[in-house]
């Protein structure tokens, strides 16, 4: 076959790239990643993370509030009977209620910064844990992920903070599975 002109050799070229684009889009798109930045995805939630997380028997208060209408023994104890249940089809803790079928996006080894841009103090929560801990940002959005909802960290892989009752900041930790 002979092709007769130049901008037919063109139009197959650039349909080319329009059809490898959107092939590249699509596989893309059914991951949920993004691969400008590897160390971040927006969709379901790592199995690693998934489960009840309450405090701990010896838990206290990371950093208070500079105003709440609740004491922080009162924070705590609420706390204690609520936790947080992060899964694939909720999301839940006592000051934000439940989120059903969230859409978590995650972004690991942040900055402490990342904390202060939250609100959180750093320099006083990051205390508690070792030098250079690994710190796991998780945003909770609603089901089609047009609202942010919530945003908690995880240090290490085994301590959730977040913004608990009275927007006091909290610590847990995973509860184990029984069985």
């Amino acid at each position: 076959m002979k092709i007769k002109n130049n901008n037919t050799v063109m139009i197959v070229v650039i349909c080319s790239v329009i059809v490898v684009a959107f092939t590249v889009a699509a596989i893309m798109f059914a991951n949920g990643r993004n691969t400008d930045d590897a160390e971040g995805f927006e969709g379901p939630l790592p199995e690693r993370y998934v489960g009840s997380w309450e405090l701990p028997g010896d838990s206290h208060v990371l950093q208070s509030p500079r105003t709440t209408d609740i004491a922080e023994d009162n924070a705590i104890a609420d706390e204690n009977d609520f936790g947080v249940t992060m899964t694939y089809g909720v999301y839940s803790n006592n000051r934000v209620g439940t989120i059903n079928n969230p859409t978590y996006k995650m972004e690991e080894n942040c900055d402490a910064a990342a904390m202060d841009e939250q609100g959180m103090q750093s320099n006083g929560i990051m205390q508690e844990f070792r030098e250079n801990a690994a710190i796991t940002k998780i945003e909770i959005y609603n089901e089609d992920g047009s609202t942010l909802c919530d945003t908690v960290f995880i240090i290490d892989g085994e301590y959730l903070i977040y913004f608990g009752t009275g927007n006091y900041v909290f610590c847990a930790v995973k509860l184990d599975a029984v069985g």
